[in-house]
Formats: C-alpha cells, sequence, structure tokens
C-alpha cells in the first residue's frame, strides 16, 4: 500500500516538472523502464545538439467518445462471437474454381502495419475478413528460412525442396543439371493436377514471370536463376542439356497449356539483339523470339499477346481463350512509382484473367503473386512493401466481390516472412512510417517503429562518436527511404518465422490451425477434387 501510494506521488511530481522518468530509471528504483507510462517526443521538439528534449507530453491520440465506454467493446466482441459461432455451418461443396494468392514476404508484421499505413489500427484489410485462418511454417528442406523457390514448391506442389530449386524434389542439388533431368525428381504443381481435370488455368504476377513463385507452377529447375539461356550458361551450366525457365514457359507441358499468364520480364523472351516496345533489350543469346513462338503455337485458337495498360483494356475475355502479357523488360514498377500509372494495376490483371478463365464450365485455377511486397522489404524500404500489400489486397476484394463462396475457394498466404519487426509504445493513430512517439533511445536519439533485423538501412551517421542517425533530420516518408537494420547487408534477407494463412470458399475451414507450408496444396486438391491425394468428391483415397 504505502509503496503504491509513493509511486502514485512520484509520478505526479515528475509530471508537474514536466519530466518523463524518475532519476532511478535502469533498474534501481520502482519505475519500470519496460512499460513507460509516459511520452516523450513531442512532434520532434530537439535541444541545440538536435536531440529530443525530454519533458512528460500529453498522448497525441484521443480516443472517440464512444470508445471509452466499456459497452463499445463488449459490443464488438459480441458481434464477432457471432460470426464464430456461424462457422458450425460448413461449407462442404467441391470448389469448382480455386484462386490463390500470396503475398510475396508478406509477414504477420507486415499485414499489422499495413492496417495501420491504411487508415489504422482498427482497419481491416480484405482478406481479414475470411472467415478461416492458419499459420504455414515455411522452411526448406535444407534451410530453416526459405527462398521464394523452395517455398513456391511446397505450396504449389506439395513437397518440400531444397532453398533455390523449383518444382523438384530435395534430390536435386542446387543447379545439378543431370538431377534436373530425371522426371522422377520432378513435382507435379496444382496447374497440372487442375490441366488433367480439363479446368482453365493461369496466373498474374507483379514480378517477373520467369520468377520464382510463379515458375513454381509449370517449371522443373535446379536453379531459380536459371531464368533465360544466358543465365544458365552464366552458372555453368549447358542450355542444351537444362532448359531455361522462359523456355519452360512457353513449350512446357503445363507452360504452353496456361490460358493466362501476365506480369514482367519481357527481357527473358527476346533474344539481345532485339528491343522491347519500351526500348529495353532482350537478354537471350539462343537468338529465340519466344513471344513469336507462343503466338505461333496458340495462332490457331483465340489467343492475344498484349504489352501496354491499354492494349490490355481492349481485350474482350468473353472471345479470347489465352492471354500472354508482358507489360515491362524486368519487374512491374512499385505502385507508388510514377511508370506504375502507365502499367495495369494487379487489379486490372486480375480482372482480366477472370474474364478469360470463367468461360470454362469445368472451373479454373488462378495463381495471383502480388511480387513486390517482397522486393520493397528486401531494400527495407518499408513505404513500398506495405504500398503494395495494399494493391494486394484490393486484387482480392475484387476477386472476392465478383465470384461466389457457394463455389470458388480464395485462399491468401505468403511463401516466407521478412525481418521487419514493428515495435515501441507509440500512441495509436502514430504514423507508421514515423518515428515512435513514446520513448527514445539511451542515446536520446528517436527510432522508427519499423525496423528491421538486417539489410542496407544499416547506416553510422556520425562517424566521429559511433551513434545513430538522428531520424529527425531525414524524410521518412520518401517511398525509397531505408528504415533502420541492426546489421549492414546489401539486402535485407528474408524471416524465418511463420506466415499466415485466409481461407474463404468451400473447405475453407480445413486452411485453420499450423501446418507445414506443403500441406496448402493438398488440401486445394481435397476441395477441388484434382491431384492424386484425398478428394471432397470421393472422401477416400483414389486407386
Amino acid at each position: 500500500m504505502c509503496a503504491t501510494m509513493y509511486r502514485i506521488v512520484l509520478l505526479l511530481v515528475f509530471t508537474c516538472a514536466g519530466l518523463t522518468e524518475p532519476a532511478s530509471v535502469g533498474g534501481k528504483g520502482e519505475y519500470d523502464p519496460m512499460h513507460p507510462q509516459l511520452p516523450i517526443i513531442n512532434d520532434g521538439i530537439v535541444n541545440e545538439n538536435g536531440r529530443v528534449k525530454r519533458g512528460a507530453l500529453p498522448l497525441k491520440f484521443i480516443a472517440p467518445e464512444m470508445e471509452t465506454h466499456g459497452e463499445y467493446w463488449t459490443n464488438m466482441a459480441q458481434n464477432i462471437l457471432q460470426l464464430q459461432l456461424r462457422k458450425n455451418h460448413l461449407n462442404k461443396n467441391m470448389a469448382r474454381n480455386v484462386i490463390l494468392f500470396i503475398g510475396d514476404g508478406m509477414s504477420i508484421a507486415t499485414v499489422t502495419a499495413s492496417r495501420v499505413y491504411n487508415g489504422g489500427e482498427e482497419q481491416q484489410l480484405s482478406f481479414d475478413k475470411f472467415p478461416y485462418s492458419g499459420l504455414s511454417k515455411t522452411y526448406c528442406a535444407n534451410t530453416q528460412v526459405a527462398d521464394s523457390a523452395c517455398s513456391a514448391t511446397a505450396y504449389l506442389g506439395g513437397v518440400k525442396a531444397n532453398y533455390a530449386t523449383l518444382g523438384v524434389t530435395a534430390s536435386v542439388a542446387l543447379s545439378d543439371c543431370g538431377a534436373e533431368n530425371r522426371t522422377s525428381n520432378h513435382v507435379a504443381s496444382i496447374a497440372e493436377w487442375a490441366q488433367r481435370n480439363q479446368m482453365s488455368t493461369g496466373f498474374v504476377t507483379t514480378t517477373e514471370v520467369t520468377n520464382a513463385s510463379p515458375a513454381g507452377l509449370y517449371s522443373h529447375s535446379a536453379n531459380r536463376n536459371w531464368e533465360n539461356d544466358r543465365q544458365l550458361i552464366a552458372d555453368g551450366g549447358n542450355p542444351d542439356v537444362c532448359t531455361d525457365i522462359a523456355r519452360q514457359l512457353i513449350h512446357g507441358k503445363i507452360g504452353e497449356n496456361l490460358n493466362v499468364i501476365m506480369g514482367g520480364g519481357r527481357r527473358h523472351f527476346l533474344p539481345e539483339w532485339e528491343t522491347d516496345v519500351d526500348g529495353s533489350p532482350g537478354t537471350r543469346g539462343d537468338g529465340v523470339n519466344l513471344i513469336k513462338q507462343w503466338k505461333r503455337h496458340h495462332r490457331k485458337h483465340a489467343a492475344r499477346y498484349t504489352e501496354t495498360r491499354e492494349e490490355l483494356q481492349q481485350v474482350n475475355g468473353a472471345t479470347v481463350d489465352y492471354l500472354f502479357g508482358l507489360f515491362s523488360n524486368e519487374h512491374m514498377p512499385f505502385h507508388l512509382e510514377d511508370e506504375a500509372e502507365k502499367k495495369p494495376t494487379l487489379t486490372e490483371m486480375v480482372s482480366k484473367a477472370l474474364d478469360v478463365l470463367e468461360k470454362n464450365d469445368k472451373g479454373y485455377l488462378l495463381f495471383v503473386e502480388g511480387g513486390r511486397i517482397d522486393h520493397g522489404h528486401h531494400k527495407t524500404q518499408a513505404a513500398r512493401a506495405l504500398d503494395e500489400t495494399i494493391e494486394f489486397s484490393k486484387a482480392i476484394e475484387h476477386a472476392r466481390l465478383r465470384t461466389s463462396e457457394k463455389d470458388t475457394l480464395i485462399i491468401v498466404s505468403a511463401d516466407h516472412s521478412h525481418t521487419m519487426a514493428m515495435a515501441g509504445y507509440s500512441s495509436r493513430g502514430n504514423d507508421i512510417l514515423g518515428i515512435n512517439n513514446a520513448q527514445i533511445g539511451l542515446d536520446h536519439l528517436p527510432y522508427a517503429t519499423l525496423s528491421y533485423a538486417n539489410g542496407p538501412g544499416y547506416e553510422m551517421h556520425e562517424e566521429q562518436t559511433g551513434g545513430r542517425r538522428n531520424l529527425l533530420r531525414l524524410n521518412m516518408h520518401r517511398q525509397t527511404f531505408e528504415f533502420p537494420s541492426t546489421i549492414p547487408l546489401a539486402e535485407e534477407t528474408h524471416g524465418g518465422d511463420d506466415v499466415p494463412v485466409y481461407a474463404s470458399g468451400p473447405w475453407a475451414h480445413i486452411f485453420t490451425g499450423t501446418y507445414e507450408q506443403h500441406y496448402i496444396p493438398h488440401a486445394i486438391g481435397y476441395a477441388a477434387c484434382i491431384g492424386d491425394g484425398l478428394h471432397s468428391c470421393t472422401d477416400e483415397q483414389p486407386h
């Protein structure tokens, strides 16, 4: 009792005096430095040395009046409870259509920060509204932390593979061309399963169409970097023995039958002496124009090749059976870049893909990747990563609105996480791209709410003292601003923590819990009655 009264009096004294904490901070007194009671940053007020002035200041966020009443939170919780209780009515229809959305590098921290970026802590992204969710374990067969290749093999093919290998079992070591060619080492993807059932298939990505995530649908490669023959040769491979990924897309068993292919990466399909519509050169050394070969292969089909946003908008999906769109020489631009206005958005590509695919009475399988979330994180450019997550959410919302939960299963997940963390005790509504407004470091300098365990954001700005850079002197809202990192690396790495899985539609309830990432395609196969495993149609092992 006496200790409690002492603490209250002490707090009042320091508050009135304009201080933030007793001088005993550091564990010697009653005050707990791990749980500060008062914010200490007031709109970047600094002293003559450029460091933050200390002083007890009011919180910047004042809760709406309705949130000050317990009934508000009780009613909200009761509404959530009613939604949860409705899950007793399980949707056990066969999934006629399947859409798998992968936010590349979309960690749980990314989802949380993106909600704040999109309007506040209480906001929901489109997939937050899905009725079922789970956690996926992402490690590779030989590494604790996954890349986008081994993870694609898992969530698309149902088998764990070695780091940086695509569509092959763990019997194939990195760059082992001979092992790649043994068909016994090949992993069949859900696209192959769907094509066997005469479903329409396709994919949309904001990366190059030969990048690891989409390539997991159609390729078998001992090295994810073998996107064209030049890259294969540079790694010591023989293009006459191993087939590069771009060629597999155009001439492979799965690739040549894909109804929709959209994204970037024209360079991998053009000879190095040819330029594309934007004047950028190709990278192929074999002299082959794979775009022309795709057109030739589909000359008897209702097929369209598009290179610009305007051309895509003119496509009538009702009359087109095969659509190939390459909208950039390399990856699609970040949504925040000026160039992005000239390119189709992820939502626009998804919409056109659905126009083409939904004509098939036997249903369709569509893979959609928000690939540049990952690229923003690798550069520790959190603004870009969060913005790409919002664009990803918009595409999911569009797909859910134009499909029926009765027959369309939509899964949203990530291939791996990243090292970005969201930390501190900032007041609610604090700028997610700004400094923490509740604490400063022991060096009297502010720190960012978002930071990375490693990456290019590491920087020693004060060489004489070896101190941290003063974020108050920097424009943290530049889309290219590199958020602070603990370990200096040219690029930030992936993280090894579990990633979220969200599901809606037929058999969505089987995506709850914590499970291995390679379980996901097996669950899809069960719901859609494709592949060689258990099927909801028979609920027994096929013979």
